[in-house]
């Protein structure tokens, strides 16, 4: 086995933002074998430390519900302090509203549980090409 070599790394650098022990597992999992480096958040504070200090951050994934702040709260702050930050909200069933969804940016997309690896890889790709939704 040879030695992982940070020079040769082609993936990007992606923080998750959720509570949830399963659907961090499966999104980590997911973003992973596609060769991205994940890291994952519990609280806000530490999702906003990551997305502002990690160089680059190449997309921000926030739950409904993170720690110490709602989703979309944290997605504001976010946006506040890195503009053109691309960021996907994770509507938790029974818990997003439409009321906080239409807080939104208009270019952060909505993935709605339950998704699937290929849901979320079709959520992914465009907005670590550059193409965001307006």
């Amino acid at each position: 086995m040879s030695a992982w070599n940070p020079a040769t790394f082609t993936g990007r650098h992606i923080v998750v933002a959720d509570e949830d022990p399963k659907v961090v597992a499966f999104v980590i999992r997911t973003l992973r074998e596609d060769g991205h480096a994940v890291f994952h958040a519990y609280d806000v504070l530490a999702a906003t430390q990551l997305a502002v200090a990690l160089e680059p951050c190449d997309l921000v994934i926030s739950n409904t519900s993170v720690e110490g702040a709602d989703g979309v709260d944290l997605i504001q702050y976010l946006r506040k302090r890195r503009p053109d930050l691309p960021i996907i909200y994770l509507a938790n069933i029974g818990r997003s509203t439409p009321e906080a969804e239409a807080q939104l940016p208009a270019d952060v997309p909505i993935l709605r549980e339950p998704f699937t690896a290929e849901d979320l890889r079709a959520a992914v790709a465009p907005l670590l090409n550059g193409k965001r939704q307006v």
